[in-house]
Parts: structure tokens; C-alpha cells; sequence
């Protein structure tokens, strides 16, 4: 029984190591793929809820609304629950959990053919980047005067 165990051949200290260190880095590898693949997921998540926005401003364009659009990412998933007095009114839009808009200039909704909005929207989780948010953001642009209405392309 003895010379069974002396005489067989099992893997070596120096073998069973390198398969170690390489589970190891096809663990890293598979774990840095599947991060980048949530944060670029985040960010589609983004740019959908964006255009999804323009079309409800372009329909309040059209329509002649009452809304003012001016957005801090710390105002919550809100849009649009004033009008350009200041007044309450219902909210024209709700972004997805975790996106976030900043809209620097709000339109001038309700005036004909002076439509003006401009957006930045990005994910809490979205892809690292040196914006003011610190995420990839996403600009849209609808400038109804000048016939101008923009998209990113993703």
C-alpha cells in the first residue's frame, strides 16, 4: 500500500500554485467585465430616460405648456411640476431609479416657436468621467426657434 502511494504521480506544490494564480486572474478579468458592463447598462438607462424626456418637452413645445424645466440633480426624479410662474402643477415626467437630469436652461414653453431646453442626464452608477456630476453625462438639446433638436449618440 505504501509503494501505491510513493509511486503515484499527483499534481506537484508548484502546479497546483499556477492554477491558483490562474483562476485568480480569470476571476479579476471576469469581475472587471461585469462592472463595466453594469456602468455602461446604467448609462443606456440614461440616455433612454433622456429621450423619452425630449419627446415630452417637444409635445410641450407643441402644445403650448406651461412649464418650466429648470432641473437640479438634487431635486429628485421630479420634472416639470411648476410652470414659469412659479405655480405647483402636475409633473410632466419621472426618471428611471438612480438617473439623474441637470437642465441649466428651462424652455419657454408656452410661448409659440420659442421652445428652449438643454439637459445633461447621467446615472448614479453610470461610467466614471470628469463632468461636474463625476459620471458620463449625456447632452440633449431642443431649440424649437431654431429648428434644432439634439441627440447622443450611444
Amino acid at each position: 500500500m505504501l509503494e501505491r502511494v510513493k509511486g503515484s504521480s499527483g499534481f506537484t506544490f508548484i502546479e497546483i500554485l499556477m492554477v491558483m494564480i490562474m483562476l485568480g486572474v480569470l476571476t479579476q478579468m471576469a469581475w472587471n467585465f461585469s462592472a463595466d458592463v453594469r456602468q455602461r447598462s446604467s448609462d443606456v438607462s440614461a440616455v433612454a430616460d433622456g429621450r423619452n424626456l425630449i419627446t415630452v418637452v417637444r409635445a410641450n413645445f407643441i402644445n403650448l405648456d406651461n412649464v418650466q424645466f429648470d432641473h437640479d440633480p438634487d431635486d429628485g426624479q421630479v420634472i416639470g411640476t411648476v410652470d414659469t410662474g412659479g405655480n405647483p402643477r402636475s409633473p410632466v415626467f419621472t426618471l428611471s431609479p438612480g438617473v439623474r437630469a441637470r437642465i441649466e436652461l428651462g424652455s419657454q414653453s408656452g410661448v409659440a416657436e420659442q421652445g428652449y431646453y438643454e439637459a445633461y442626464l447621467f446615472h448614479v452608477n453610470g461610467t466614471p468621467d470628469a463632468s461636474p456630476s463625476g459620471k458620463r453625462e449625456f447632452w440633449y438639446l431642443a431649440d424649437q426657434q431654431n429648428a434644432i433638436f439634439s441627440l447622443p449618440a450611444y
